[in-house]
């Protein structure tokens, strides 16, 4: 299928103020925040554009934030690439090198303690749990045909109830939905820092069988191909 929107995004990529530079900005401003980076959209800018910390932050905050910017360049460069074992591990370890997590020995392996979602009693995937479930989840998604919205609401839902990793399942979970929305030509929806609220609430109403309260908030976010369509509609 054309798709005239992904062509500009990749031609774009080494330009700054481009197609490529304002998805990237706005997806990692948002997911980050979601998560709790200090980082202010100015403050951001500098850093993907110039190497310049300005603010205070956390060291693992900044290096998080740097470290978020390469797995948004692989993303884009590893389209059409199956998710799977290796490739979930390989984003991990990118997001978290350098990080606490890095120095605690948790990066880029499934978790080995049991975790949570915090805020919610949703139970989520028991460390040895979580192998079959994502062969599961796999092996459903790539049997699917003309994905939908609905189903990477489902795909994103059923991964954060896995929970792979002792930290970083929500970030990793929104790259995936990012790399799904490109590779089928679909809107391009973001989950916003200031839709917070909202989006947490989708996934705690949301339940296997019944991923509607999910799929109704994607649906309600802006479009990013819409909203910036003059960088790349008449190119």
């Amino acid at each position: 299928m054309d798709n005239k929107f992904l062509d500009i995004l990749l031609e774009t990529k080494e330009l700054k103020n481009s197609l490529y530079s304002i998805l990237k900005h706005s997806f990692l401003y948002h997911s980050n925040k979601i998560e709790g980076s200090t980082f202010t959209t100015e403050a951001l800018a500098l850093l993907l554009d110039k190497n310049v910390v300005t603010g205070k932050h956390t060291l693992d905050d900044v290096q998080e934030t740097v470290n978020s910017s390469y797995v948004f360049d692989t993303i884009v460069e590893t389209l059409g690439t199956k998710i799977s074992h290796s490739f979930l591990k390989n984003l991990h370890s990118s997001l978290m090198f350098n990080t606490t997590i890095h120095s605690k020995g948790y990066a880029g392996i499934y978790k080995k303690i049991p975790n949570m979602i915090i805020g919610t009693d949703t139970k989520v995937a028991q460390p040895f749990e979580v192998e079959p479930k994502l062969e599961e989840l796999f092996e459903w998604y790539y049997n699917l045909k003309n994905i939908t919205l609905d189903d990477i609401a489902e795909f994103h839902y059923r991964f954060e109830l896995i929970h792979p990793f002792q930290d970083g399942n929500g970030r990793i979970g929104r790259f995936l939905m990012l790399k799904q929305m490109l590779e089928n030509n679909l809107p391009i929806k973001i989950v916003s820092w200031d839709t917070e609220d909202l989006y947490r609430n989708s996934l705690k109403l949301s339940s296997i069988g019944n991923y509607s309260p999910l799929s109704t908030y994607l649906k309600t976010l802006p479009d990013f191909r819409e909203e910036y369509k003059e960088f790349w509609e008449n190119v």
